[in-house]
């Protein structure tokens, strides 16, 4: 359920006694496991867990094949208050760590899939399309077109995706403009009403709406995602991406 590009960074192997194994790529695995072999648990559960886990990454700066995950889950809620929960989380740990210039995008998978069937992708390659979008901040527009091409998507409807995920705007104004476009899409329609919920509950919960971006370009690589996704940048110091998760 990690997807194509996860399953790379698996470390797997055979031990002395022959049986395949691995070393854990994230925590949430882990705890999935947990809960399916507890059915009995209280829900809605809430559990942090910090821990190493291990990928078999091109070592470069904010890349590591070892280092800490500090993971936050919360199973057995259907609501957009767990979600906005997280997203508070989010906000609180990075406030008490001293940082004070990063924002968290969001966006929700429902309205990716909606996006792609609105652009005219064809459901074979809608996959490779959310792998191509996913570049756009490293490789830039042309670099994305170029890989939805190479994925055999039609000329005319890259360009038509990339114009979908690339719409800017506030927040509140860029969801009612989504919902219009994707009137003819439910799914998509249901996407962008969950993301209008996350954003009225971290409000109410007392998160600056300035540190939250509605980004339709936002993918998030593990494709065991289903609904509101989130990835939080740290601007300065220049970090990067340093926290990200969603519904699965």
């Amino acid at each position: 359920k990690f997807g194509e590009e996860a399953d790379k960074l698996i470390y797997k192997f055979e031990d002395r006694g022959g049986r395949q194994v691995g070393l854990r790529y994230d925590l949430t695995v882990p705890m999935c496991r947990v809960v399916a072999c507890y059915p009995d648990l209280v829900k809605p559960f809430k559990r942090y867990q910090i821990a190493p886990v291990w990928r078999a990454e091109r070592p470069q700066k904010g890349r590591y094949r070892e280092f800490w995950q500090c993971d936050a889950d919360i199973v057995g809620s259907g609501g957009m208050l767990a979600d906005a929960e997280v997203l508070g989380l989010v906000y609180t740990g990075l406030h008490s760590l001293g940082f004070t210039h990063f924002k968290t995008k969001v966006n929700n998978r429902k309205i990716l899939v909606a996006l792609a069937g609105c652009a005219g992708v064809p459901l074979e390659q809608a996959a490779g399309s959310y792998r191509a979008i996913d570049k756009l901040d490293r490789i830039g527009a042309d670099g994305v077109r170029q890989e939805l091409l190479e994925e055999g998507i039609a000329p005319a409807v890259a360009d038509s995706l990339l114009g979908l995920v690339r719409v800017k705007g506030p927040g509140a104004e860029m969801l009612a403009e989504m919902k219009e476009r994707l009137a003819a899409f439910p799914l998509g329609v249901e996407g962008v009403a969950e993301l209008e919920q996350v954003l009225r509950h971290v409000r109410d919960i007392g998160i600056p709406e300035e540190s939250l971006e509605v980004d339709f370009s936002m993918v998030r690589g593990l494709e065991y995602y289903t609904g509101p996704i989130f990835e939080t940048v740290v601007e300065k110091p220049r970090i990067g991406s340093i926290a990200g998760g969603g519904r699965y």
